[in-house]
């Protein structure tokens, strides 16, 4: 799919998204350069794959990544690691490190390669709040209600002025919700698949959260649409997401209803929202589509089956 680009370099190689980019680059014949710190989990999805080479480094200051990535140049750079994803991530130091220090270093190693595209993934915690029936868009404030929102934030802002500084073609990509194949036991849906599975009752919140979910698969798309249109304009940022909102509850249901599970396993209400909890995160992503053809393909109750498929329990 990716014309006239025949390798990348991706951080975040083996992370659930990151691991998906890396076996799609590898099945399109597209070689792939992934950093990985040493003994990182998840390095067995990707490390056997054809065209795939993982360099280990624990450093991603400027001097050491030049030092590990000498002799290397790719058509495009995928920067998708990041600290904080998790919550147990969250330390304020941490972040720094693992978001914006990490940004400054693969922009100082790379200005020199003459690359296509540096593809930076955001997060839509980068936005402020806002009133249900909102839906994001590009041109909404970054007032990030969480230390989090704040580093991915802080390393558009940085990498944007950096790149420009450099002659790099930077653009971020803000992501919203992702699910799908190879998701951490401890995201919802696997939790909710772990549970129903047992038919053990399943502790939630009473669910009326509304997010904006795409499969992992669209992402993969439109990271590689990104990376190929002429149109995705350098020094932009753009959203990707389904444009559509689920509340957390009827996600629940479908889970249920997918597995031929009774709904009355799932316990709304026994667990308390988080203090720092969103009630409604729904972006627009017309911008994005307008300049590629792309499009989201995978619908909630498709992902959900790939999911229990791939699982083993139907």
């Amino acid at each position: 799919m990716l014309k006239d680009v025949r390798s990348a370099l991706v951080t975040g190689a083996t992370g659930f998204i990151g691991s998906a980019l890396v076996q799609r680059l590898s099945a399109e014949g597209i070689s792939a350069f992934c950093l990985v710190r040493p003994g990182s989990a998840g390095r067995a999805r990707i490390g056997n794959l054809p065209g795939v080479e993982l360099l280990e480094t624990e450093n991603y200051e400027s001097s050491a990544l030049a030092q590990k990535l000498s002799g290397i140049q790719t058509d495009v750079v995928f920067n998708l690691a990041s600290t904080g994803v998790a919550p147990e991530e969250r330390d304020p130091h941490r972040l720094l490190a693992g978001n914006l220090n990490i940004v400054a270093g693969l922009i100082s190693a790379t200005a020199a390669w003459p690359l296509r595209k540096f593809i930076h993934i955001g997060s839509c915690s980068e936005y402020a709040p806002v009133p249900e029936g909102h839906k994001l868009t590009e041109q909404d404030s970054l007032q990030p209600a969480s230390l989090y929102g704040a580093a991915k934030a802080c390393s558009h802002i940085y990498g944007l002025a950096f790149a420009k500084s450099r002659g790099l073609p930077f653009v971020t990509l803000r992501l919203f919700g992702v699910f799908g194949v190879g998701e951490a036991p401890n995201r919802l849906v696997p939790y909710l698949m772990s549970h129903l599975r047992r038919d053990m009752p399943v502790d939630l919140t009473p669910g009326e959260q509304v997010r904006d979910l795409l499969y992992v698969d669209d992402i993969v798309e439109a990271l590689l649409h990104g990376a190929q249109s002429e149109r995705v304009a350098v020094g932009s940022s753009y959203n990707v997401c389904s444009g559509k909102g689920i509340r957390i509850r009827e996600l629940s249901e479908e889970v249920a209803t997918v597995m031929n599970k009774p709904k009355g396993l799932l316990r709304f209400g026994d667990r308390p929202y988080r203090a720092d909890e969103s009630m409604w995160i729904v972006g627009d992503n017309r911008q994005f589509s307008a300049c590629t053809s792309w499009t989201p393909r995978v619908s909630i109750k498709e992902g959900i089956r790939k999911m229990v498929l791939a699982s083993g329990i139907a």
